[in-house]
């Protein structure tokens, strides 16, 4: 997805890179976190960050230099440790619902 992005000029909108710039830790970001004024808010900026968020596994960084082949731009949590991917903004909308609702269970 992010390379996807990457490629045509998108945003990341990378909520890691929010979560980065937490001062107390991880928690549910808001609308006002998107706004931090940061370089490393991928919501705001276009491009990677200036440096690394974390320490990836070997894992992660396979998948960076050799990303599978999809027109995928978004991806949501499932809830249950895997991601639903789509392909538009709308089909998107429909999964960020699909997880609030999982969230309300």
């Amino acid at each position: 997805v992010y390379h996807n992005r990457l490629r045509i000029g998108m945003k990341l909108q990378a909520d890691p890179t929010i979560q980065y710039l937490l001062p107390d830790g991880w928690r549910r970001l808001t609308y006002n976190d998107l706004k931090i004024d940061s370089p490393y808010n991928t919501y705001k900026y276009f491009g990677l960050p200036p440096t690394p968020i974390n320490s990836p596994g070997k894992r992660a960084i396979l998948a960076a230099l050799y990303p599978e082949k999809h027109d995928y731009l978004y991806f949501v949590a499932d809830g249950k440790g895997g991601h639903w991917f789509s392909k538009n903004h709308r089909e998107h909308i429909n999964n960020v619902k699909k997880y609030r609702k999982w969230l309300k269970e």
